[in-house]
């Protein structure tokens, strides 16, 4: 029997291009579904009540949502990859504990946002809490419940927001000190900035009852749906592009720890080490 020599193929992709591909490929994405939305759904381009509710970016179960939650998924694999990656790949192998921490925390906080943003948990939970509160606040008053009464908007911004605030001021600080370059550390300080426009949208929304938009809906002669349909609008985007530039940050990242990488296929790895 002869053994066949083995040959190899060398798969070869160029960093900038893949990068500035990623975000023009999101980019057209997301300006679609706006435009879908506006013109489709809001103007009413078409009579299909149904065709409109998979392209109002504002509501649930429509096509925006689901991209949305593809976007965090993408970028929890990149964040679990490169975990993997410092954890078992040489000369990256990582032994610092904070290191290890802020690797995982980032790909699990990506993780749960996937979850979360296709099961809308931090509002049902947050409406949970607020609801349960103020109920015993009628008859055993305590400081929690007092804030949750006092509270003007939505009572998941009560709940999560300090949470969040806390594991994104973490992140920033690791990443700072951790990602490759500065434009790496801009990107991931504009998504979390993207992200944080979007809960001060989130924040006013919650109080469109109260009358806060009566002033502006005055001067450009419209009415409250008209409006609120166009800030719900403008912080679903922010959030999408917020992960855009997560996902290029993480992935430029990850293309700068695969540059002795050569991967291979096989049946067994055993005996194949030096």
């Amino acid at each position: 029997m002869t053994l066949q020599s083995e040959s190899f193929q060398e798969l070869k992709i160029n960093k900038k291009l893949l990068l500035n591909g990623l975000a023009f490929f999101w980019g057209v994405i997301i300006l679609f579904l706006a435009l879908a939305d506006v013109y489709l759904n809001f103007y009413e381009w078409i009579d299909s009540r149904e065709i409109r509710r998979l392209v109002n970016i504002t509501k649930d179960g429509g096509i925006s949502n689901w991209v949305s939650s593809v976007q965090l998924l993408a970028i929890s694999i990149i964040l679990w990859i490169i975990l993997f990656v410092l954890l078992y790949s040489k000369p990256y192998i990582i032994r610092r504990k904070i290191e290890k921490l802020g690797w995982g925390v980032s790909a699990m906080f990506f993780t749960y946002l996937a979850v979360d943003d296709g099961s809308k948990m931090h509002e049902r939970i947050g409406s949970a809490f607020r609801n349960s509160f103020e109920a015993r606040n009628a008859y055993n008053p305590s400081f929690i419940s007092n804030l949750f009464e006092a509270f003007p908007s939505y009572g998941w911004l009560m709940v999560f927001v300090p949470v969040f605030g806390f594991i994104a001021a973490f992140m920033l600080f690791f990443l700072f000190n951790n990602l490759k370059s500065k434009r790496q550390f801009i990107l991931v300080f504009l998504g979390f900035s993207f992200y944080a426009a979007a809960v001060v949208i989130d924040f006013f929304e919650g109080m469109e009852e109260q009358g806060i938009y009566d002033g502006i809906i005055l001067f450009f002669d419209t009415d409250l749906y008209g409006f609120g349909h166009f800030t719900r609008l403008i912080e679903e985007v922010f959030e999408m592009v917020g992960n855009t530039f997560f996902m290029v940050a993480f992935t430029n990242h990850l293309i700068s720890l695969s540059e002795n990488w050569n991967i291979q296929l096989v049946d067994s790895v055993k005996g194949k080490e030096n």
